[in-house]
């Protein structure tokens, strides 16, 4: 099994806990492992496992015992450093920006600003620039895992309908089946087997004074000798399964596959001009303005915006952007298309990206509850994907380097 230590990073463990050990003894460092150019120290090792059982402190039984996580820990150092190296190789480097983003977003998650977050790792005897390279590191490690691993995962819509139509996709969907029921002792089997039949060229089992309705039920809520069997049943399709000295027959009378998601939807045209170095904002603003001004004397708003916008992607579109959730735009935009009624021009507006106009061409309820389900499990599918891929190139790079173990 693919061990915890090589799904979580150096940053991971020594700041989930704010609790990277301070030693007031020197121990007595030496080197433990090679790999390649680099090595692990015992000081690392030491170091790295106290974190481990500090951030277990809560719930220690989780842990394995202390030689196997004393091994089990070396291995993700040595691999880090085999990471790295690969990073290194092909010149791969995290910026400051991206550190700091991250640093900022680590203090988020603990409800803290900066500051705060600064003064609780000193409170714990976390140096803040450490942390930093910590940071840095598993962020390092992130991208090559991604350019080497993450780039090799594809998910086919195929894929995505299979899993949708096992016991695990329809549990996702909230699927709901309604059965009409009714049990045979096996004197009687000759007699169900008719049934059945009869079932099936269109008769309904709910008109059997002795079947009973059993309602709408999950898959897992329905009676266990059905589960297998029913999420792929038609609508009105009878079975007759024979177990624990009986005959059970079932008749599929309806069934809810997916729960609506009821969204509201937009249907946008926008110009966008960008500030630079020949126009200035008051420029970009007072264009924008002409525009406006010719789209309300009528004026193609879809000409113009082929001529004028900045925004490559609807550049050539008529500066239309398809129908999408409010919730899909940058906040400002978001604003005005909620405000604005359907065929008016908005006031010029600013955005981080420039400045805007832009008119709802239409508006419309949609049910994407079938389009959430399917993004759901490709996620879900990508995940397991990435996790046995990883697993299988960690093994792999492990194999083609230098590695000496000398504990």
């Amino acid at each position: 099994m693919f061990h915890l230590f090589n799904r979580l990073g150096a940053c991971a463990l020594v700041i989930a806990g704010l609790s990277l050990p301070a030693h007031s003894e020197e121990l007595l460092d030496r080197i433990i492992a090679v790999a390649n150019e680099d090595v692990v120290t015992a000081n690392e090792l030491v170091q790295r496992t106290q974190s481990v059982r500090d951030q277990y402190a809560s719930n220690p039984g989780v842990l394995p015992p202390q030689n196997e996580l004393r091994r089990q820990i070396l291995d993700a150092l040595i691999l880090e450093r085999l990471q790295l190296q690969l990073a290194d190789s092909i010149n791969l480097r995290i910026t400051d920006s991206q550190v700091n983003e991250a640093v900022n977003r680590l203090a988020r998650q603990r409800n803290m600003s900066l500051e705060q977050f600064i003064a609780a790792l000193q409170r714990n005897g976390q140096d803040f620039p450490t942390v930093r390279e910590q940071v840095r590191q598993e962020l390092t490690i992130g991208e090559v895992r991604r350019q080497y691993v993450g780039r090799t995962v594809r998910v086919t819509e195929g894929e995505v309908e299979r899993y949708l139509n096992t016991l695990a996709g329809q549990s996702m969907a909230e699927a709901q089946f309604e059965l009409a029921y009714r049990r045979f002792t096996p004197e009687e089997a000759d007699a169900a087997r008719t049934l059945r039949d009869e079932l099936n060229q269109g008769g309904r089992l709910n008109d059997d004074p002795e079947a009973r309705n059993l309602g709408l039920r999950k898959v897992d809520e329905l009676p266990s000798v059905f589960r297998t069997v029913v999420p792929v049943m038609e609508l009105d399709e009878a079975v007759l399964v024979e177990r624990d000295d009986a005959l059970h027959l079932a008749q599929l009378i309806s069934k809810n596959e997916r729960r609506a998601v009821q969204v509201e939807q937009y249907r946008v045209r926008h110009i966008l001009i960008r500030p630079n170095v020949v126009l200035n904002e008051e420029q970009a603003q007072t264009l924008l303005t002409d525009l406006r001004e010719r789209i309300e004397g009528g004026e193609d708003m879809a000409s113009l915006a082929n001529q004028f916008t900045d925004d490559l992607g609807s550049k050539g579109e008529g500066g239309d952007l398809g129908w999408r959730q409010a919730e899909d735009f940058v906040r400002a935009f978001a604003s005005q298309v909620r405000s604005m009624p359907t065929g008016e021009v908005s006031p010029v507006f600013q955005s981080e990206f420039g400045f805007h106009i832009l008119r709802v061409e239409d508006q419309r309820t949609q049910d994407i509850g079938l389009d959430v389900l399917r993004q759901q499990v490709r996620e879900t599918l990508s995940e397991r994907k990435y996790q046995e891929a990883l697993e299988r190139w960690l093994v792999e790079l492990r194999a083609q380097s230098f590695v000496e173990v000398r504990l």
